[in-house]
């Protein structure tokens, strides 16, 4: 048992825990939204290949949704997402991330409190991109932008809804080969 961190560290796979702020959207056909803040956090897992490339599975709650000023409603979804990202690190220092994203739902209300579970379909895939900065004691700090594909209404009508969002993050590689 004391071995295994040493082989864990030697093989480049790493645990680390993230959080940070949503700047969420959607966009919907035909009508008007606004951004909401909101949050993310969560661990992911490193598997490094080399010194340069890795794959960073997450596992993220993450709270999105949209105001829809003519409506005057704010619309609040939770997920539960799982983004697989393939990593590049062209300089220690630095690492460029995309993959795909799929996420779940666990909840979705509107500002009155009322549920629109309903409303939404269950899961919704997209692709995330990014960067992140490194720190030598494995923290570290970046921004994501994660765009949805797939239409997430439910209800027979003309309006597409897809989610969107900007994720600004600090994170620390609790242990492994490379953060």
């Amino acid at each position: 048992m004391i071995a295994i961190p040493s082989f864990i560290y030697a093989q480049g796979v790493g645990f680390g825990l993230k959080g940070g702020v949503n700047f969420a959207n959607q966009s919907i056909t035909n009508i008007t939204t606004e951004s909401i803040t909101g949050f993310h956090g969560g661990g992911y897992f490193v598997l490094a290949f080399s010194e340069s490339w890795a794959i960073q599975p997450e596992v993220l709650f993450s709270s999105q949704g949209a105001k829809l000023p003519e409506f005057n409603e704010t619309n609040k979804f939770n997920y539960m997402s799982i983004p697989v990202l393939l990593r590049w690190k062209p300089v220690s220092f630095l690492s460029i991330e995309a993959g795909p994203q799929f996420s779940f739902l666990l909840n979705a209300e509107d500002n009155s409190g009322n549920s629109l579970k309903d409303d939404i379909k269950k899961s919704d895939f997209g692709m995330a991109a990014g960067i992140t900065l490194h720190a030598p004691i494995g923290l570290n700090g970046g921004v994501r932008y994660v765009y949805g594909f797939t239409n997430i209404n439910n209800i027979e009508n003309d309006h597409e809804v897809k989610n969107k969002m900007i994720q600004l993050f600090v994170g620390w590689t609790i242990f492994g080969g490379s953060n």
